[in-house]
């Protein structure tokens, strides 16, 4: 007959393991995939992907439905005028092309005490979806992943 300790151990690996294979297919069903640079690590859940690098530069691919139902020149516009609105300087604006998306693409430089940090706001609307793409670090670091960004941005892929 099996002791009270051991049904319970028993219970709680069986949950932990259901937990594990439930996060592992979220994790299948996301609506887009992208390519994680070579020597960065990804996490996320069924609708973000985060991807870091080893010294802290962080960028996240994430998705809103399209509600209202709009276009991506809309999305990307009414991004900017609110981002412009709260005091962030664009220093760039530029389209972006991925596996199966276009978009627009905006790069911000924002004072932080002695330091300045880049952030990057890139938008694209397909169908119900809007695919949202954002990079950000101190500026050094930022500059120094241009590359990786670049491989992010152009290989995100609505599924």
């Amino acid at each position: 007959m099996m002791n009270k300790n051991n049904y319970m151990l028993m219970k709680i690996t069986k949950l932990a393991l259901q937990a594990l294979i439930g996060a592992v297919l979220l994790s299948g069903c996301r609506p887009f995939s992208a390519e994680i640079p070579d020597g960065f690590a990804a996490s996320g859940n069924h609708a973000s992907m985060i991807i870091y690098s080893p010294d802290g530069f962080k960028a996240e691919i994430k998705t809103e439905k399209n509600t209202p139902r709009k276009d991506t020149s809309f999305w990307a516009e009414a991004l900017k005028t609110q981002l412009v609105s709260e005091g962030y300087p664009l220093v760039d604006e530029r389209p972006f092309s991925s596996v199966n998306l276009e978009g627009i693409a905006y790069t911000w430089l924002m004072p932080l005490g002695s330091s300045y940090y880049k952030y990057l706001t890139a938008v694209s609307v397909k169908g119900k979806t809007i695919y949202i793409i954002e990079a950000s670090a101190e500026k050094e670091l930022f500059d120094k992943y241009e590359t990786e960004i670049g491989i992010i941005i152009s290989s995100v892929s609505a599924r």
